[in-house]
């Protein structure tokens, strides 16, 4: 019996012994697992933070950059160096610490030609790292293929219209479409407005989408404007038009300068090489020859000054009419690159000129006439920053006829081009070259646009943010 018992407890405690083993065993792999999950939970949370102090330095990068009244000149990357440590580390308003790096590419051709940097932002949380490699160029009047103050009506992005540039407006940009589906809704390459302007559906009201719940309007390209920005932006920074207007009255009403030349006159004829003028039909002609000179200031009093092309644009050029500029006809400024770009700038409006041969008044002879009773093009960037584009009368021609801008538009507000089925149809096509090089004396709007970003870039040698340091 005392030999059983002693079995017994000898059973007992060999069960007692596996059973400690195999809870210990438990216990470590559960204290091993959590402390795993636990170094995964602080490295993620490390990772995201640093993530975002990454962002943040992209962010005051941006807004260094916005300050600026000319671009950053070509040469060495830039530190930004604000509260921070010795290694160049900046205090991030709110905490959290990144080395941000402003590189001017110093590039002769393609978009990377006109001011445009790479921000190097490499964030900091835990002992973890994120780097964040963004493109961004300074914004121009040119730079967008239409750019308004005061919204863009109902009548304008509808079905069949298509735009191949950036569109940005401060006040409400309005869409409709008359088809159930995407097919020839209205389309352009890049959309922003601002908290005070907005989106406007004819058929779901304002939205922040570019295909609101319901609505049979489709903003294309859906694909991409649907990934937010920088395609669908809808609370952009507002452009300054009251500085940008500012800034090209300072121009016309400025001291001398060796590359700015003031004329006076009535009609102005773009010759290639040539500018030539006159006052009056019977009066003298005069002529400048424009590879002398960047900007031509056009003087008529409190008249407006009427314009077209006899022959392309030979140099780029920038001309400011101090009141209204009419458009007489076609205008070449050339192709970007090609003898252009050609920038024309009213502190007025700009306003295509009712026809004399359609109602029956008077013209000047010769190559001074007027001719806009048929289709046109006018390649140059039109800018007025307190103006409209229109026409002088806008239900003639008596049918809808086609007048294309082959460059950029800027106007403070949308003007009146037709009325019903007659007057002006608008067509807008932005001269890519524009994105590498700007009209003459154009300024910078206090905005930079960002084109690319890549998080955790490779190792690229002079990209790379640990050079920066060296």
């Amino acid at each position: 019996m005392y030999r059983d018992n002693e079995g017994r407890r000898g059973a007992i405690l060999a069960a007692v012994v596996v059973v400690a083993t195999v809870l210990f065993l438990l216990v470590g792999i559960a204290y091993t697992y959590f402390t795993m999950n636990s170094r995964t939970m602080i490295y993620t949370a490390s990772r995201a933070r640093a993530h975002t102090r990454a962002e943040a330095g992209v962010a005051l990068a941006l807004h260094y950059l916005q300050s600026l009244d000319e671009k950053p000149a070509a040469g060495a990357p830039i530190i930004l160096e604000m509260e921070g440590d010795s290694s160049g580390w900046t205090l991030l308003p709110g905490g959290g610490r990144a080395l941000v790096v402003i590189d001017p590419l110093n590039s002769s051709g393609g978009s990377l030609s006109n001011g445009a940097v790479q921000i190097r932002s490499r964030g900091i949380a835990g002992g973890v790292t994120m780097d964040i490699n963004a493109g961004a160029a300074p914004a121009y009047p040119s730079s967008y293929a239409l750019l308004t103050n005061r919204g863009i009506g109902s009548g304008f992005f509808t079905d069949g219209r298509t735009v191949n540039g950036s569109i940005h407006s401060n006040g409400v940009i309005c869409f409709s479409s008359y088809t159930p589906d995407s097919t020839d809704d209205p389309s352009g390459e890049m959309f922003s407005t601002t908290s005070q302007g907005g989106f406007q559906f004819s058929d779901a009201g304002l939205s922040d989408l570019p295909h609101p719940a319901g609505s049979s309007i489709w903003v294309r390209p859906y694909s991409r404007h649907s990934q937010g920005s920088p395609f669908w932006r809808p609370n952009a920074p507002p452009v300054d038009f009251t500085r940008m207007a500012q800034y090209f009255r300072s121009i016309a009403y400025g001291g001398e300068s060796s590359r700015v030349i003031r004329i006076t006159g009535q009609r102005v004829l773009l010759d290639g090489e040539r500018l030539r003028f006159k006052q009056t039909e019977n009066g003298d002609e005069r002529t400048v020859t424009l590879s002398n000179y960047d900007v031509v200031i056009v003087d008529n009093g409190f008249a407006s000054v009427t314009i077209k092309s006899i022959q392309r644009l030979q140099h780029p050029l920038t001309i400011i009419a101090k009141n209204d500029l009419v458009i007489a006809g076609g205008i070449d400024g050339s192709a970007t690159g090609s003898g252009g770009p050609l920038g024309l700038v009213s502190l007025g409006d700009i306003i295509i000129a009712q026809d004399p041969d359609l109602s029956g008044s008077n013209d000047w002879s010769g190559q001074w006439d007027i001719e806009t009773d048929h289709a046109f093009l006018i390649r140059a960037s039109l800018t007025a920053p307190n103006g409209s584009f229109r026409a002088q009368v806008p239900y003639e021609p008596g049918e809808i006829t086609r007048v294309t801008v082959n460059g950029s538009l800027t106007q403070s507000e949308m003007g009146r081009l037709s009325s019903a089925n007659s007057g002006y149809e608008l067509g807008i096509s932005w001269d890519q070259g524009l994105g590498a090089l700007h009209p003459p004396h154009f300024p910078m709007l206090g905005r930079w646009n960002v084109y690319s970003w890549l998080v955790d870039p490779p190792n690229r040698g002079d990209s790379d943010i640990e050079d920066d340091l060296v």
